[in-house]
């Protein structure tokens, strides 16, 4: 594959957007919501932590020691994101259609945080000062760090791509668990909650694109 086709695909996919008022308006309408839902999380996680109770004992936790690896459990997520947001631009036919799902993912999450009250694990690690902007301490049930890769994921076409992030999410599995970042349940819980999620929010994808 040559260079120009490699840089004549994405902007031909853009150039199928920009064409259609219904993608152009399904795009800029996907960025406000998502980023709607980042402040919806923000002030549901701050209340949470404001109103944590005790923190409870976990069956894999009370026998994995705890691993000092914040630049995996903080920097990894946050590059994981930002090589997202990379494919996504560079492969834009998705794009709206990811926006809109991950803002009912992060929807549904506040949903469930709101619910569950419970302090973080004893022996979580803490979270720097510099990066409380988004990581919360009692935002518990269900798993972003797993949750989110892995229901983008199921809704990625690109098989080679879905393969990476699942596999990613894996080992942020095991990353977090040897961090203590959460209970046992949110992790095992987000694969689920994710795939329930994911096919709901499947049954609407024809209606991202002009068919």
């Amino acid at each position: 594959m040559t260079t120009s086709t490699l840089t004549s695909e994405p902007l031909s996919e853009w150039k199928v957007i920009f064409k259609s008022k219904k993608q152009i308006l399904l795009l800029i309408s996907g960025v406000c919501l998502l980023l709607s839902t980042f402040a919806l999380n923000f002030f549901t996680s701050t209340w949470v932590d404001s109103i944590a109770t005790n923190s409870v004992g976990d069956l894999f936790l009370d026998v994995i020691p705890v691993f000092e690896i914040n630049f995996l459990f903080f920097w990894a997520v946050l590059i994981f994101w930002l090589i997202a947001v990379a494919y996504h631009l560079y492969k834009p036919k998705q794009l709206a259609f990811i926006l809109w799902g991950m803002a009912a993912f992060v929807i549904l999450r506040c949903f469930f945080i709101s619910l569950t009250h419970i302090g973080p694990p004893e022996s979580a690690i803490d979270i720097p000062e510099s990066l409380s902007w988004f990581n919360f301490s009692s935002d518990m049930f269900f798993s972003g760090h797993v949750g989110g890769p892995f229901f983008v994921a199921l809704l990625v076409r690109n098989k080679l791509v879905k393969r990476i992030i699942i596999g990613y999410s894996l080992v942020m599995m095991v990353i977090v668990l040897m961090a203590h970042g959460h209970y046992s349940i949110d992790l095992f819980a987000a694969f689920f909650i994710a795939h329930s999620l994911s096919v709901l929010v499947k049954k609407a994808e024809k209606h991202f694109y002009d068919i």
